[in-house]
């Protein structure tokens, strides 16, 4: 709404015509010194770092491998010496997922014995490596491991994560786990002093 001249004032036609081409140039083009003032900043993500394609491992072969090994499962024990034979021990597991696709929990049960065991596996996103615990109701203590995936095939190699002593003691407490198709898998120590097939149950 224009407001009535006071008398005296005579304004100037090119005088109003600067004035709004100043001000539509103002809200038009905003300053350059905006941000150093206070106002509000922008930020643009720097060429080549973006977070999802720096220092991310892949998750899809852990995960693929973790999803593999949950269900129900009948296991059978061979020790060294007995390659063609009946099992030496045998039993059920069974692996329901724990929080998350890259973790699960277990449970065992022998067939001919009470002896049994529980434990969990999965993937540590922070160090890229494998972890698994058990325990077992014969046993005296906790069975902790780290693994590493193979590359090239759906192979992991666990080792304990103490210091284990001098001689064959490492062979012992360390184990390849190995998915050979989606309802087989096997559990073997790196001494090869007996190995666990596992088949799924339908």
């Amino acid at each position: 709404m224009c407001r009535a001249l006071k008398p005296g004032m005579h304004p100037s036609r090119t005088f109003i015509h600067i004035a709004l081409a100043l001000v539509a140039t103002s809200l038009i083009t905003p300053s350059r010194h905006l941000a150093a003032q206070g106002g509000p900043k922008t930020s643009r993500p720097a060429p080549g770092s973006s977070a999802t394609t720096t220092g991310q491992p892949s998750l899809r072969l852990p995960r693929s491998l973790v999803q593999q090994l949950v269900g129900r499962w009948r296991f059978a024990i061979w020790f060294a010496g007995n390659f063609d034979g009946p099992p030496d021990a045998s039993g059920t597991r069974v692996a329901d997922t724990l929080y998350d696709d890259l973790r699960l929990q277990w449970t065992e049960q022998f067939d001919n014995s009470a002896s049994r065991s529980q434990g969990i596996m999965g993937f540590d996103q922070r160090t890229s490596c494998f972890y698994s615990s058990a325990v077992y109701s014969d046993g005296t203590g906790a069975e902790l491991l780290t693994g590493t995936l193979s590359p090239s095939e759906p192979l992991v190699t666990f080792a304990p994560t103490a210091a284990a002593p001098t001689g064959d003691r490492p062979l012992m407490e360390s184990f390849t786990l190995t998915v050979i198709d989606q309802d087989h898998f096997t559990w073997v120590p790196l001494d090869r002093g007996w190995r666990a097939v596992f088949t799924r149950e339908r």
